[in-house]
């Protein structure tokens, strides 16, 4: 792209990094007026009132078809009798937990911890807790439109869903990124089925089946050699629902890895 006489841009792919050579991707920018530029820090870059289109709003899942819908609205359409029965079997079961007494609810959970531990985890520890708090700060991050995105170190991965309320929020993304059960049939059918290996139950395979759902939700199949970055909110409540106890992730890999956790 062209650079303008009013807007000076260090890169001529108006800092994508589709031509590896941006000076801002060796360096941080900081005199670049490109309210766009993805390496510009947060301190020096300024706000942009510009409104960007949603997270994959062109993909083949996203565009409306013949119908007038697109393919997800179609999706969260069919997926609302199920949500909605979700939202009342949740509503039912908070009532009991409020009349349940202290010492017969404490012995439940006990029960859940040891039938789900990886499950209640997150919920439990206090240390989970407050890194969700501190992973939900957006109180710098400039770029975030969703209000749930936290900065990471890799500027790949600081990109925003853009919508609101956040993708993150949607019954659809819980129920295909979040779900252990979803995520470990997609894994054997991803991985297990095709390698004729035992499927794996680590944490980190339960996050990149995750991310792998989310990016199939949202864009569909890419073709081999093809990777997008996830959005950064999406990041954050992955890691939140299937976190790593040394807190050390390995971040998004190129297409010559095969895992980006």
């Amino acid at each position: 792209m062209a650079s303008s006489a009013s807007a000076q841009r260090c890169c001529p792919c108006d800092n994508r990094g589709k031509c590896k050579s941006c000076a801002c991707k060796r360096r941080p920018c900081s005199n670049c007026n490109n309210t766009n530029c993805q390496y510009k820090s947060t301190q020096t870059r300024p706000v942009s009132t510009h409104r960007h289109h949603p997270y994959a709003s062109n993909s083949s899942r996203n565009v409306i078809q013949n119908e007038g819908v697109s393919r997800n609205q179609q999706l969260s359409l069919a997926a609302g009798p199920e949500n909605i029965n979700d939202q009342e079997l949740s509503v039912l079961l908070m009532n009991a937990v409020d009349s349940m007494p202290v010492d017969e609810l404490r012995q439940r959970v006990k029960i859940m911890t040891a039938a789900e531990p990886d499950f209640v985890r997150p919920f439990l520890m206090r240390q989970m807790e407050d890194s969700g708090r501190n992973e939900n700060s957006n109180s710098n991050v400039q770029w975030c439109s969703c209000g749930v995105c936290r900065s990471f170190d890799d500027p790949r991965m600081n990109i925003c869903c853009r919508q609101f309320p956040c993708i993150t929020s949607k019954p659809e993304f819980r129920n295909l990124c979040l779900r252990h059960d979803v995520l470990e049939v997609a894994n054997i059918l991803n991985w297990s089925f095709r390698t004729n290996q035992d499927p794996s139950y680590q944490l980190s395979t339960f996050r990149n089946q995750a991310y792998r759902n989310f990016v199939l939700w949202q864009h569909g199949r890419l073709g081999a050699g093809r990777r997008i970055p996830v959005p950064a909110c999406v990041c954050v409540a992955v890691r939140r629902r299937f976190p790593e106890a040394s807190g050390q992730y390995r971040g998004y890999h190129s297409a010559n890895s095969d895992d980006s956790e």
